[in-house]
Order: C-alpha cells, then sequence, then structure tokens
C-alpha cells in the first residue's frame, strides 16, 4: 500500500493543491491528512473541500479545534491569534461541522496517526527532541507513528533496548527491528528553512518512507493574504519557510 501522508495544510490552497498533484504522481492509494487544515492563511473553506474530497482520513489539529471553538486561542502568539479569529468568522458551517467530527488519533495497518504526539493527542504535545521522541514512543505500539505539528519534517529511528536517533535522511527503509517516528512537515507553512511544501511517502512492501518537498507559487498565495488583511509576518515566513 502507498500511503500518502501530509498535516499543517493551514488555509493555503495553491500549496495543497501542489501537494495533491504530487501525490497522485506517486501513485497514492491511500491518503491521510494529519490535521491543522485552517489556520494562518485565507482558503479556509477551500482546503476543507479539498480535504473532504481527497483525503481518506483526516485528523484533528489544534488550529481546528480553536477554529471550531474547542478551546480558547489564549496560547497563541497574537499572528495566530489575529488569524483564526478571521477563520472563525470566515468558516462555513458545514466547514464547522466537518472538521468536529474528525478523530484525534487513528490506527491502521500497524500504523499510528495523530496530529502531535501519542502522547496525550488532545492536549498537542510537541516532539522537537529525544525526550519528546522518547515519550513518544511509548504511547503507541505501532511499527510506524505519523505527526505534524512543528512543521518541521524528521525521521526519527528506535530500536529496542537504545536511544532514539534522529535521522539526517529525508528517505529511509526501516529495519527488521526498527520503529518510527515520523513528522511528515506542512503543506501550507514549512518552518525548516525550505519554503516547499512537504508530504510523506510510505510504501508499506518496501518498508520506504520518504519525505517529499513540492514547489508552488507562494507568491499566489500570499496576494490572497494581503487582500484579507493578514499579519505581514505571517506572509513574508512563507517565503522563507521559518
Amino acid at each position: 500500500m502507498l500511503y500518502g501522508i501530509c498535516s499543517d495544510i493551514h488555509s493555503n490552497a495553491t500549496a495543497f493543491e501542489a501537494v495533491l498533484q504530487s501525490m497522485r504522481e506517486n501513485g497514492v492509494e491511500r491518503r491521510v491528512c494529519l490535521g491543522d487544515i485552517v489556520g494562518y492563511g485565507v482558503d479556509t473553506d477551500e482546503c476543507v473541500n479539498l480535504v473532504k474530497e481527497n483525503m481518506d482520513v483526516c485528523l484533528i489539529g489544534n488550529h481546528d479545534s480553536v477554529a471550531v471553538r474547542y478551546e480558547s486561542s489564549a496560547g497563541f502568539n497574537p499572528y495566530a491569534k489575529q488569524a483564526i479569529e478571521w477563520t472563525q468568522k470566515n468558516l462555513s458551517k458545514e466547514s464547522v461541522s466537518f472538521i468536529r467530527s474528525l478523530p484525534y488519533i487513528q490506527e491502521e495497518n500497524d500504523i499510528c496517526f495523530v496530529h502531535a504526539s501519542p502522547l496525550s493527542p488532545a492536549d498537542w504535545v510537541y516532539v522537537t527532541d529525544l525526550e519528546d521522541a522518547l515519550n513518544a514512543f511509548d504511547h503507541f505500539s505501532e511499527r510506524y507513528c505519523f505527526v505534524g505539528h512543528t512543521h518541521s519534517p524528521v525521521i526519527i529511528a528506535s530500536r529496542p533496548l537504545a536511544i532514539p536517533k534522529i535521522l539526517d535522511e529525508y528517505e529511509y527503509v526501516i529495519a527488521n527491528t526498527e520503529r518510527l517516528l515520523v513528522n511528515v512537515g506542512s503543506v501550507g507553512q514549512p518552518r525548516d528553512r525550505d519554503p516547499r511544501a512537504c508530504w510523506c511517502l510510505l510504501d508499506t512492501e518496501t518498508k520506504c518512507v520518504r519525505l517529499i518537498r513540492v514547489e508552488y507559487d507562494i507568491r499566489e498565495t500570499q496576494n490572497r493574504m494581503k487582500k484579507q488583511g493578514m499579519p505581514s509576518f505571517l506572509i513574508d515566513r512563507l517565503s522563507v519557510g521559518r
């Protein structure tokens, strides 16, 4: 089975459409979104509709949760707060209903999917270092776990009785005794100093995981954000991927 896994679309339809095209070109058979469909950008309903039309599985992310008023934006920085308040005003009732129907975590075919971490999925725990990774590995039993949330792609491998290892490569074939924790990066707002959209391809037959970058028209997205009065910080960061 070829899985296409993406996360953190953040209302960037141009980037998302580029990722969907890349998934088609790579023969993806099952598509998964790990959440944060909305927030930051201005293509709210369009991205929700693209998810509904193209994803086989979709989870809820923290920005989605705030957008549908499951929780407050008190913990957001001023830029994220301004964007999510715009989202709340512009999100259709149909999109709200869809987001509210989404689960926090899903397991299938020896794979765990979650937005932030399998450790307390609804608390949006960040996995940013080896200690976080150790805690995450302790909270899923599957061979693979795919997460988003940090907007920075990485593959972390764990073997029995060994400390997990953060890998430098973006393509990796899992060994027989290994388990993988994979951050699939961000479609709509990368933060690893690479402005290209990111998604992950998993081949369950060859046991190969590959992080794939996709060019898209960043200026087109930025122009739409400017028209809606989004903060310049959110607009400018798309050009540099940070």
